[in-house]
C-alpha cells in the first residue's frame, strides 16, 4: 500500500490543530459549545487553507460523545473514529464540481430527512459555486429549511460565483492566507512527527511554493523529500533580478540561456520572476507580506531597492503578458526572451510607460553627464560646491534652468555683438534701435522730417522737457508696475478725450530715462503729443514721482488701418469731449486718411510706384 501524502497524514483532527484560523476557530467553538450551531455555513477562502477539515471537525464536534468544555471532539470515541477513517455515514460529502447537476442535488435532498446513528448529519458540499443554475434553485429549500439534525457546509474558493440567494441563507465565515512563519512552525512539527530530515533552506522553498496553503506547503515539502532536496529550484530568477535593477540585458538572457538548457520550463521561469517581482512591488508599497517567510521578506526589500514602483510595475505587466501568449506561442522561449529585452532595454521601447519609467530614474538620479560638457557648463551654484553637487530633484532642476538660461543669454549677445562690430558708430548709443520710422503716409503728408527730427531728440536728449526730465535719483516703475496702474487706475481717471487718444496704445520695454509708450502711427502720436500734460501728472500722482514718458510709433503694432469713410456733413458737437468720445477716426483730416492708406499700400507692396495722373477734361477728349 502506497504512504500517504503528508497533508493526508498530518491533516487537523481538531480545532486546536486548524493553522492561521482563530477567528473560525473560535466561532465555531462558542457556537458548538453554547449548542447554537447553524443550519447552513458557507467556508470561503484560498485552497488549502482548512475549509473542509473544518467541516470535518465540526462534523466530529456535534456527534462527540466526549465532548470537551472549550467544544473539542475527543477523538477517541467511536463517532470521531469513523470521521477520521470515512466511514461514518454522519458525514456525507459531496464534490460539487463534479455532482453539479440538478439530478444530483434532487438525490441529495431525497436522503436528507434520513436518519442517522449520530445526534447530527453533516452534509458537505465542496466547490458550490460550480453548480448550475438548477441544481442551485433545487438546492434553495432544503437550504432554507432542512430537518432539525441536518447541517450543511458550502465550500468555496469564489464565493462572489454563489448566488446571493444560497448566500443570504448561510452563516458566511472567511479563510484567508496562512502566515509565513506559522507555516514554517507547521512544516517543522510536521517533519519532526514524519521523522524526516530537511534542512532550513528546503523549509522556506517549501513555504515559499505553499503561498499561505497548508496542503501546498506540505505538497511541496514531501516533493523535496522525494527529489533529496530542493530539485526545482530556478537560480535563474535571482540573475535577472539583478539584470533588470541594472538594465543590462546580457546576463539576463545569459541566466535564461542556462536555466532552459537544465531543463527548465519558460513558463516555470516567467512565473518564479513574476512571483518574486510581486512580492518586491508589495513591499514597495508598504503591503503586509506576513505570509512570506523572513529570508522571503528580506528579498522582497532587496528587489524593491533595485528596481522603482514603476519599473515593477512595468515588468510585472510585459511578463504578464508574454505568460498569457506563452499557451499559444509555438516556442515560449522567444515570448520570454523578447519580454527581458524589453525589460532590460528600455531606451528601444516606445511604450508610454517604458517613458514614464525613464523619467522617474531622471528624477531620482538625474540626468547622465555627457563627456566633455565639464569645460562648457556654467559654474555651479556656491551650495553646489559646498555640497560636491546638486543631491535634490529641486536642486537638479535649478541647475539645469541655470544652464539653459545661461546658454540664452549667450545666443541673444551674439547677434549684438555682431550689430555692433558692423555699425560701431550706433553700438554705444542705447537709443539708436528705438528711434521711431515714421510711415509713408506721414511722409507725403508733411510730417516725416518734423517727426524724424523730434525722435532723434528724444533719443539723442532724453532730458528734454518733451520727454521728462530723468533725475538718476529715481528709479522708474518697471513695464509691469506701469501697465497694471494704467488698466486698473490711470486711464479710468483721464478725461474722456485723452482717455479716447491714449486708448489705442500700449507700453514697451523702458528706457533708461522713461518709459515708453507706442501708438500705432504718426497721426495717433501726433494727437498724443498735444494731450500728454494730463497724462504725465497722472503718472507722476499714482507713483508719486514723476514718471518721464516717450511717445514712439509701434512697429508690431496688430491694429487694424482706419476705415476710409464717405464725405458726409457731420454736425460738430459744442463738447469736444462728446466728440471724442463718439468715433476719434471720424475727427482725421481726410487727407490725412488717404495717406495712411496709401502708406498701408506701399509697405505691403514694397516694389510698388506711386503714379500719379490728371483725369482728361471733357474738351480734350478725342472721339
Amino acid at each position: 500500500m502506497a504512504p500517504q501524502a503528508l497533508y493526508r497524514r498530518y491533516r487537523p483532527a481538531c480545532f486546536g490543530e486548524l493553522r492561521g484560523q482563530e477567528a473560525v476557530v473560535r466561532a465555531l467553538q462558542n457556537a458548538v459549545q453554547q449548542g447554537r450551531v447553524g443550519h447552513a455555513y458557507l467556508f470561503s477562502g484560498p485552497r488549502g487553507t482548512g475549509k473542509t477539515s473544518a467541516a470535518r471537525i465540526l462534523a466530529k464536534a456535534l456527534n462527540c460523545t466526549d465532548l470537551s468544555s472549550e467544544g473539542e471532539p475527543c477523538g477517541q470515541c467511536q463517532s470521531c473514529l469513523d470521521v477520521a477513517n470515512n466511514t461514518s455515514y454522519d458525514l456525507i460529502e459531496l464534490d460539487a464540481a463534479s455532482n453539479n447537476k440538478v439530478d444530483d442535488i434532487r438525490d441529495l435532498i431525497s436522503r436528507v430527512a434520513m436518519g442517522s446513528p449520530g445526534k447530527a448529519k453533516v452534509y458537505v458540499l465542496d466547490e458550490v459555486h460550480m453548480l448550475t443554475p438548477g441544481a442551485e434553485n433545487a438546492l434553495l429549500k432544503t437550504l432554507e429549511e432542512p430537518p432539525d439534525h441536518v447541517v450543511f457546509v458550502l465550500c468555496t474558493t469564489e464565493p462572489h460565483k454563489v448566488v446571493p440567494t444560497i448566500r443570504s441563507r448561510t452563516q458566511h465565515l472567511g479563510f484567508n492566507l496562512i502566515d509565513g512563519d506559522v507555516l514554517a512552525d507547521h512544516a517543522r512539527w510536521v517533519i519532526e512527527q514524519a521523522g524526516l530530515e530537511v534542512d532550513e533552506d528546503a523549509i522556506d522553498h517549501a513555504v515559499h511554493r505553499g503561498a499561505g496553503s497548508a496542503r501546498d506547503t506540505l505538497s511541496a515539502l514531501d516533493q523535496i523529500v522525494a527529489a533529496g532536496g530542493v530539485a526545482d529550484r530556478v537560480d535563474a530568477v535571482d540573475a535577472i533580478v539583478d539584470a533588470l535593477g541594472g538594465q543590462d540585458y546580457g546576463p539576463a538572457f545569459v541566466a535564461v540561456h542556462e536555466a532552459l538548457r537544465s531543463g527548465r520550463e519558460p513558463r516555470i521561469i516567467g512565473e518564479a520572476l513574476l512571483d518574486l517581482l510581486r512580492n518586491a512591488f508589495l513591499s514597495a508599497m508598504g503591503a503586509d507580506l506576513s505570509y512570506l517567510t523572513d529570508a522571503q521578506q528580506e528579498s522582497a526589500r532587496a528587489t524593491a531597492a533595485k528596481i522603482p514602483p514603476a519599473g515593477l510595475t512595468r515588468a510585472l505587466e510585459v511578463l504578464g503578458t508574454a505568460l498569457v501568449d506563452m499557451r499559444q506561442a509555438p516556442d515560449p522561449r522567444v515570448d520570454l526572451e523578447v519580454a527581458l529585452g524589453r525589460l532590460t532595454r528600455r531606451d528601444l521601447d516606445t511604450d508610454i510607460n517604458a517613458v514614464l519609467e525613464r523619467i522617474e530614474r531622471l528624477e531620482r538620479q538625474g540626468p547622465p553627464t555627457p563627456a566633455g560638457s565639464a569645460s562648457s557648463a556654467p559654474a555651479a551654484p556656491p551650495s553646489a560646491h559646498r555640497t560636491g553637487g546638486p543631491t535634490s530633484g529641486h536642486e537638479r532642476a535649478r541647475a539645469a534652468i541655470a544652464q539653459i538660461q545661461a546658454k540664452q543669454s549667450e545666443a541673444e549677445a551674439r547677434p549684438s555683438e555682431s550689430a555692433a562690430a558692423k555699425d560701431p558708430d550706433t553700438a554705444d548709443d542705447p537709443a539708436s534701435d528705438r528711434v521711431p520710422r515714421p510711415t509713408l503716409g506721414a511722409m507725403r503728408a508733411g510730417k516725416a522730417s518734423s517727426a524724424s527730427t523730434d525722435s532723434l531728440a528724444e533719443a539723442a536728449s532724453p532730458l528734454e522737457p518733451g520727454a521728462g526730465s530723468a533725475d538718476p535719483d529715481i528709479s522708474l516703475p518697471s513695464r509691469e508696475e506701469v501697465v497694471l496702474a494704467w488698466g486698473d487706475t490711470i486711464l479710468a481717471n483721464l478725461s474722456n478725450k485723452v482717455r479716447v487718444r491714449f486708448q489705442t496704445g500700449r507700453f514697451l520695454a523702458n528706457d533708461a530715462s522713461c518709459v515708453v509708450f507706442a501708438l500705432p502711427n504718426q497721426i495717433h502720436l501726433d494727437r498724443c503729443e498735444e494731450a500728454r500734460d494730463e497724462v504725465d501728472e497722472a503718472l507722476g500722482q499714482h507713483f508719486g514721482q514723476p514718471v518721464p514718458m516717450r511717445l514712439t510709433i509701434d512697429d508690431d503694432s496688430t491694429a487694424p488701418p482706419p476705415v476710409i469713410r464717405p464725405a458726409t456733413t457731420r454736425t460738430t458737437s459744442a463738447d469736444p469731449d462728446e466728440a471724442e468720445a463718439i468715433d476719434p477716426d471720424e475727427l482725421m483730416d481726410e487727407e490725412a486718411v488717404t495717406q495712411e492708406v496709401i502708406s498701408n499700400l506701399m509697405a505691403a507692396f514694397p516694389d510698388s510706384e506711386l503714379v500719379t495722373f490728371d483725369p482728361p477734361t471733357a474738351t480734350g477728349q478725342q472721339g
